[in-house]
């Protein structure tokens, strides 16, 4: 796997410049790492780190046990810290993952940082809580291994040329060692292998590699120091980015990930979810930036309504199934660790409700007209509800979050009016 030539590039931009926030820093029982980590962004970052901890469990009745959780973690930020530092310190309750990401978005946090969770059976739950996080957050995290001790000097950024790519690049600048090296790796598979175009058209996309690569390194805009390589590869992009990394020892792999829509955001549907359970070393993720972003969430849409109030969603829900009852509808479900799996396609939308004490929502689908098919799909643990807009005003979607999972119910006639070409 051979490099081109070192590039060079413009100033770095100012830490802390584009989110005033806080550095968002989640602890678990052992992770010094992810506070060697804070102590050490702090400063680069020009954020004020405030440490918390989850607790899977409502506030205790018997405050004083909160007070103790509290007084460990005070001690455990002062001694991060180092002598004459004072970090904010936090008891967070409920859903590791939620929890989180709910505090990240109501601080504008400029960047989550968590532990990677991947040397004992144990944290592989952690590695999953860290890609929920992602996907709930909507803010930078970075997932920090076990050996994170001092900034990073070898970098990898998988990057595809795109927004995303510039943006996690240049989010990683300041998190780095002056005098890193950043490899910017580049792997594609070639379209000929499964006949989707043929062999001329990958050989001019190769041909154009080294022009793609110049213009992504004058758009980070490296600081002088830095060393910036382009890596172009062939082959599954995770894959390829997991075993160059591992091969030159590096210590932090770089993504972005592309916010096509909202099952694309919540489920991190991307390269980036791959790298965090293949990765030894910390990985930092970014959201492409909002002024990228289509503002379609599903093709045709022209909005989406997303709701993380429980008080809301059974006049959300309620309101929804009266406004398509009968439609004909597809039911899937998206798993973070399955995929996709598809669980009917052509029962009508009966009726939708929210039970808020059971945290209980129930899809009823079925025939019409008298028919004696009927179908009641539970989701339990809900955390987010969202609805997606037509152009022509009908509703085109409905999303509901959930653990590991989202449950996504579209309408068939709007997917076939869209098949043949026609408005829904």
């Amino acid at each position: 796997m051979g490099t081109t030539p070192t590039t060079r590039a413009r100033a770095a931009p100012t830490p802390g410049s584009e989110h005033a926030g806080p550095l968002l820093v989640a602890v678990g029982a052992h992770d010094d790492s992810v506070l060697v980590a804070a102590r050490l962004l702090a400063p680069r970052l020009g954020a004020t780190p405030t440490v918390v901890t989850v607790v899977d469990a409502p506030p205790a009745i018997d405050e004083s046990s909160d007070g103790d959780a509290l007084d460990g973690l005070r001690r455990r930020a002062r001694a991060a810290g180092g002598a004459g530092t004072e970090w904010s310190v936090e008891l967070l309750h409920g859903r590791a993952a939620r929890a989180i990401a709910r505090a990240a978005r109501a601080r504008t946090a400029r960047l989550v940082v968590m532990g990677l969770g991947r040397h004992r059976a144990t944290d592989r739950l952690f590695g999953e809580t860290a890609l929920r996080t992602i996907r709930l957050a909507r803010r930078p995290v970075l997932a920090v291994s076990p050996r994170f001790r001092a900034l990073p000097r070898c970098v990898v950024a998988a990057v595809d040329f795109g927004a995303a790519s510039v943006a996690a690049v240049k989010a990683t600048l300041p998190l780095i060692a002056d005098d890193a090296t950043v490899y910017l790796v580049h792997a594609w598979e070639r379209a000929e292998r499964t006949r989707r175009a043929p062999p001329a058209r990958d050989d001019a996309y190769e041909r154009r590699l080294p022009e793609l690569f110049a213009q992504l390194a004058r758009e980070i805009a490296a600081p002088p120091g830095l060393a910036v390589r382009a890596v172009p590869l062939v082959g599954k992009p995770a894959e390829e980015v997991l075993v160059f990394a591992e091969g030159h020892r590096a210590d932090l792999i770089v993504c972005g990930t592309h916010v096509r829509g909202f099952v694309d955001r919540l489920l991190v549907r991307s390269v980036a979810s791959e790298l965090l359970r293949g990765a030894t070393c910390s990985v930092l993720v970014t959201a492409e930036p909002s002024a990228a972003e289509p503002a379609q969430a599903e093709p045709g849409a022209a909005s989406t309504y997303e709701s993380h109030a429980p008080g809301a969603w059974a006049a959300q829900l309620e309101g929804f199934a009266r406004r398509n009852a009968g439609r004909p509808t597809a039911l899937d479900i998206y798993d973070l660790r399955l995929g996709a799996q598809r669980q009917e396609a052509g029962y009508a939308l009966l009726g939708a409700t929210y039970d808020r004490h059971d945290r209980r929502a129930e899809l009823m689908l079925g025939d019409t007209g008298g028919g004696t098919r009927h179908l009641t799909h539970t989701v339990a643990g809900v955390e987010a509800v969202a609805t997606a807009t037509a152009p022509d005003g009908r509703d085109a979607a409905l999303w509901l979050t959930h653990d590991y999972q989202q449950t996504l119910l579209t309408f068939t006639d709007t997917n076939a009016a869209r098949a043949r070409g026609e408005s829904p």
